[in-house]
C-alpha cells in the first residue's frame, strides 16, 4: 500500500478511536453467562488478528458504540455478510455451535471509505458446564475512612454465572481475569438496616450465600435470624450486629464467653487475617462485622454479639467436612389426566456441602433438571413440574460424592373405555376394560319403558353382579385390565348399564340391548 494510502487509514483510525463518547454516557458492553463482547478496543488496530474463544451456545456481541459518523459495518464469514449494522450500536449474533468455529471479518464503512477492517478468529469450545460455586462473601474497602466497607460476592461456574444482589440492587460486576470466575462489590450501606444475599447464577441454576444479621434492639431472634450455621472447611463467614442510637457504641462480639477485641483484631486491606473485625455506623445504626474468609474446624463455636443497651444474640458456627445427603418422596402419586399438565413431583432434600447435582428421570428414560428454589442458601425442596405420564419417576441426586436415589410410581388416570361384546354361543354380555385399582364395578338394568331410564331410581343392580378389584390382586396396577360378563337372561328390559368406580372418580356407560338375529336353519 502506498505511503499516502497509510496515512489515509491511520487517521480513519484515530478519528474512530477517538469518537468514543464524549459525554461519556455510553454503557460499556458487559460480558454475562450467555454473552462474551467484542469491543472498540479490541479490534481498532488493522494490523492485528483477533483470536477469540467462546463456550458453545454463546453470542457474540460486538459493541460498536462510539464509533464516529454512524458509520456502516458488516460482519462476515468468507464471502457471505452475515450480518451489518447501520447506525447501530452494536450486532449480536446468535448462539454459536462447533460449526461456527472460523475466520470472519469486521469491517465499518464511513463516507464510502474504510474506516478499519479487522479479521476475527473464532474458536467455539465445547466445555462441561458447572454450576456456580457457593459464593465466597468478604468484606472489602475496609480501609477507607468515612466510607462504609465493601461487600464482594465471588463465584466460579462454566458459564461464567452472574452475581445479583437481593433488593435488586445494582453491583459492581467484573468478568476479568477467568472465563470462570465472576466477582462483584456493593456497598455496605445499602443494607445498613436490613440482611443480605448474594446469588450467583447461570444456566446450570443458582447458589446464594448471606449475611447473617442480627438486630439488637430487642434479645428476641427474629424468624429470619440463624441460631446455627453450618459451613464447609474454606468457605467464607461473614456475621454482623446492628443496634439503632446515635449516642451508642458499636456492639462487641465474643466467642465461648472471650471479648473479641475490635482493636486488635481490625480488618486491614490486603492482608488475609485468620479472624478480624470492622465496626461502622450509618445512620444512626451502630454496627460490627466479624468476618472469617476460611473457616477451619477450630472456628466452629457460639459467636455473641452484645450492645451497650445489654441486648445480645447468639449463633452457633459449626465447620464440618462431613458429607451429608436424604430424601423424603412419596412411594405413589395418583392424579386423573386433567391434572397431569399442571401437576409437579415434589421431594424434600437434606444435604451437606452442596447438592452438586439434582435430576428426575421419566418413565421414557428422559432426563431434565430438577426445579429448585431461588434466592435461598439450602435447596429444601426439588420438583419436576412437565406434563406427567405413567410409570415410575426417579430423582436422581448428588453431594459431596455421595449419591442418593429415590421412585415414585405415577398413575395418570384417564376416563376408562368399556368395550361391550355379544356372545351368541352361550348367550352373555362379556365387558373388558382397564382400571387403576382397588377399583369397584357393577351391572345394572333399567326394566322400564318409554325410554323412561333417566333417572338413577329407574336402575336395579343386576344380582351377584358387582366385585371389587383389589391391589392384592396387583400390588401397584395404574391400567388394570378388568373382565367381566353376565347372561343376556339376568338383563331384564332393553338396556343395561356397566359402572366403574376408582379413587379418581365413577363412570358407567349405558348400552342397549341388540341382540344380532338367530340366522335361519
Amino acid at each position: 500500500m502506498p505511503r499516502h494510502q497509510n496515512m489515509i487509514a491511520a487517521v480513519l483510525l484515530l478519528c474512530a478511536v477517538g469518537a468514543l463518547s464524549d459525554d461519556g454516557k455510553t454503557q460499556p458492553c458487559v460480558a454475562n453467562h450467555e454473552a462474551e463482547c467484542l469491543t472498540p478496543a479490541d479490534y481498532l488496530n488493522p494490523s492485528v488478528t483477533i483470536n477469540k474463544e467462546l463456550a458453545l451456545g454463546k453470542k457474540l456481541i460486538i459493541s460498536l458504540e462510539g464509533l464516529s459518523g454512524s458509520p456502516v459495518c458488516h460482519w462476515i464469514r468468507g464471502e457471505d455478510r452475515v450480518m451489518t449494522a447501520n447506525g447501530s450500536q452494536s450486532m449480536v449474533t446468535s448462539p454459536f455451535s462447533e460449526t461456527d468455529s472460523g475466520g470472519y471479518t469486521l469491517t465499518c464503512d464511513s463516507k464510502n471509505a474504510t474506516m478499519f477492517s479487522t479479521t476475527v478468529i473464532l474458536r467455539v469450545m465445547k466445555r462441561p458446564t458447572k454450576r456456580p460455586t457457593k459464593p465466597q462473601l468478604m468484606l472489602d474497602g475496609v480501609d477507607v475512612s468515612d466510607t462504609s466497607p465493601l461487600f464482594k460476592c465471588v463465584s466460579e461456574g462454566f458459564p461464567k454465572p452472574t452475581i445479583q444482589w437481593s433488593g435488586n440492587k445494582d453491583g459492581e460486576q467484573n468478568f476479568k481475569g477467568s472465563d470462570r470466575k465472576t466477582e462483584s462489590k456493593i456497598s455496605s450501606a445499602q443494607y445498613y438496616n436490613t440482611g443480605m444475599m448474594c446469588c450467583a447464577t447461570n444456566t446450570e441454576g443458582q447458589e446464594c450465600s448471606q449475611l447473617y444479621d442480627y438486630d439488637l434492639q430487642s434479645s428476641v431472634m427474629n424468624k429470619d435470624e440463624a441460631s446455627t450455621v453450618t459451613l464447609s472447611k474454606g468457605q467464607s463467614l461473614l456475621l454482623r450486629c446492628r443496634v439503632k442510637g446515635y449516642s451508642l457504641t458499636s456492639p462487641v462480639w465474643e466467642k465461648g464467653g472471650r471479648l473479641l477485641d475490635a482493636r486488635t483484631l481490625a480488618c486491614k486491606p490486603e492482608e488475609e487475617e485468620e479472624m478480624c473485625i470492622k465496626n461502622d455506623s450509618h445512620y444512626g445504626v451502630q454496627m460490627a462485622y466479624l468476618f472469617i474468609r476460611s473457616v477451619r474446624e477450630e472456628h466452629s463455636g457460639t459467636y455473641t454479639c452484645t450492645s451497650t443497651n445489654k441486648n445480645s444474640k447468639s449463633v452457633d458456627v459449626h465447620v464440618s467436612d462431613e458429607v451429608s445427603l436424604s430424601a423424603q418422596l412419596d412411594e405413589t402419586k395418583i392424579i386423573s389426566a386433567q391434572e397431569a399438565s399442571s401437576t409437579c413431583l415434589q421431594a424434600t432434600v437434606s444435604y451437606h456441602p452442596v447438592l452438586q447435582h439434582c435430576s428426575w428421570e421419566t418413565p421414557d428414560k428422559n432426563r431434565t433438571k430438577c426445579v429448585r428454589e431461588t434466592w435461598v442458601t439450602q435447596h429444601r425442596t426439588v420438583k419436576l413440574c412437565d406434563p406427567l405420564i405413567s410409570g415410575d419417576y426417579k430423582l436422581h441426586l448428588e453431594a459431596g460424592g455421595q449419591k442418593e436415589t429415590k421412585t415414585i410410581s405415577v398413575c395418570v388416570v384417564d376416563e376408562p373405555k368399556f368395550n361391550f361384546l355379544f356372545n351368541k354361543d352361550d348367550g352373555t354380555i362379556n365387558l373388558e376394560t382397564a382400571s387403576l385399582v382397588p377399583a369397584n364395578y357393577t351391572w345394572m338394568f333399567c326394566s322400564e319403558l318409554n325410554d323412561s331410564c333417566e333417572t338413577d331410581s329407574s336402575w336395579d343392580e343386576v344380582p351377584n353382579a358387582s366385585k371389587t378389584v383389589s391391589e392384592t390382586d396387583s400390588n401397584f396396577s395404574c391400567n388394570k385390565p378388568i373382565k367381566s360378563s353376565v347372561s343376556k337372561d339376568v338383563l331384564k328390559g332393553d338396556q343395561f348399564r356397566f359402572c366403574l368406580t376408582n379413587s379418581v372418580g365413577s363412570w358407567c356407560k349405558t348400552h342397549y340391548m341388540i341382540i344380532p338375529p338367530t340366522p335361519p336353519e
